[in-house]
């Protein structure tokens, strides 16, 4: 189980990767910071987790902090694989943001804005009540919805992640034989 649980850690990793690896992202966010006083490209652009830890010095860590300099707004985003959470869990995703946002607000001439996508749901009302209503419905966002909003390819995403899922349960299908009693309990199951 402690396996199953890593890899479900991991495979939220890789979905921050692949949305990063295709969003318009900030070399140095630092100078990034500076030149945006006099400039207005159009786009979102995106800083890595790394950059806004070195640069924004909060001991929060939101998976990504999105600019549109055009709008003068920042994205403080958290994105999650799934999107049914305790309610502990769902309040403290809720409280990291906001504390994020009021630590770092006063430091950059821009207005904020929070979300939580929860990539693989279908609509805003199904993460609204996996969240347990912690979150408004104007702070949530589907993978969809985030993918506009970076101006990258949702169905690319998927597909990539798709081509992995077969190799991944052939080797937990592997892994649970290998343990005797599960073995042991299959088997019995698969006998008329």
């Amino acid at each position: 189980m402690s396996r199953i649980q890593g890899t479900v850690i991991s495979s939220g990793s890789e979905l921050e990767k692949l949305i990063y690896e295709r969003a318009t992202k900030i070399p140095d966010l630092e100078q990034f910071l500076v030149k945006t006083l006099h400039t207005q490209e159009a786009g979102i652009w995106v800083a890595s987790k790394q950059q806004v830890k070195k640069v924004m010095q909060s001991q929060y860590e939101p998976d990504f902090v999105a600019f549109d300099l055009i709008a003068r707004k920042c994205y403080v985003i958290e994105v999650k694989d799934g999107d049914t959470f305790d309610t502990k869990k769902a309040g403290g995703e809720y409280s990291t943001l906001h504390s994020f946002t009021n630590e770092i607000s006063n430091r950059l001439a821009f207005s904020f804005q929070v979300y939580i996508c929860c990539f693989n749901a279908g609509t805003k009302e199904e993460i609204h009540v996996g969240l347990k209503q912690k979150f408004p419905i104007s702070e949530i966002l589907t993978g969809k919805e985030l993918c506009i909003l970076f101006g990258i390819d949702f169905n690319e995403i998927i597909k990539v992640r798709t081509a992995d899922q077969q190799n991944n349960l052939d080797y937990f299908i592997k892994e649970l034989l290998k343990i005797g009693n599960i073995r042991n309990m299959v088997v019995k199951r698969l006998k008329p």
